[in-house]
């Protein structure tokens, strides 16, 4: 997998941090009973979340969309409820990444939003107490940052110039074949984690 390898490319959530999406669905119905379906349909229809991911629409009016369904609820609890989703970091993750990055560049790809990212480096900071998420990756591309997002072969193409990569020297490693693909697309190898199938970052570099 790694032969001819000089750059890896990690994805975040499911790669690098636990999800739980149900939890955050969980929440919402709690914080808003009698119009959680109504939210979950016009977020769809809007694709609201994909355009919070790219920064078309900004942190406060994400909130807002919500306390149009109740504005008594507030801000602190929409936020709560946005961030259930994230659980934890593995130790071991953070040591891997710490270990391949003394031979390869590690970069971070994901689609992500500032609510997230936030919570994501403030949890992180408080597990290690003295370094930053961001400190662990050579670079990292983040969707809301620079206003694209996986799958769009774009944020692959803004992502090898940038960085000055070559493709062939490449391994993207994501928990979505979709991602994956669009990748391929573009000749940077690719490596598919297999979350179904209870794979993980440490499985894929068993024994390395």
């Amino acid at each position: 997998m790694l032969e001819g390898i000089e750059h890896i490319i990690l994805d975040l959530g499911g790669v690098i941090i636990n999800l739980n999406h149900e939890l955050t669905y969980s929440a919402f119905r709690q914080l808003f009973p009698y119009h959680h379906q109504e939210i979950h349909n016009k977020l769809s229809v809007l694709q609201l979340v994909e355009k919070y991911e790219t920064n078309q629409v900004s942190t406060h009016e994400f909130i807002q969309y919500f306390k149009g369904f109740n504005s008594s609820v507030s801000d602190d609890q929409i936020i709560e409820a946005w961030n259930k989703m994230l659980l934890d970091i593995p130790l071991e993750r953070i040591r891997l990444i710490e270990r391949i990055s003394k031979k390869y560049q590690v970069y971070l790809l994901s689609n992500t939003n500032e609510l997230h990212y936030d919570a994501i480096e403030k949890y992180y900071q408080k597990l290690t107490r003295n370094s930053t998420f961001k400190s662990l990756f050579k670079e990292s591309y983040l969707s809301y940052q620079v206003g694209l997002r996986k799958p769009n072969p774009e944020i692959f193409q803004y992502l090898i110039r940038d960085a000055q990569l070559k493709p062939e020297n490449t391994l993207f490693i994501d928990d979505s074949m979709e991602h994956i693909n669009s990748a391929l697309t573009l000749n940077i190898n690719a490596q598919h984690l297999n979350l179904n199938q209870h794979q993980s970052l440490i499985s894929l570099f068993d024994g390395y």
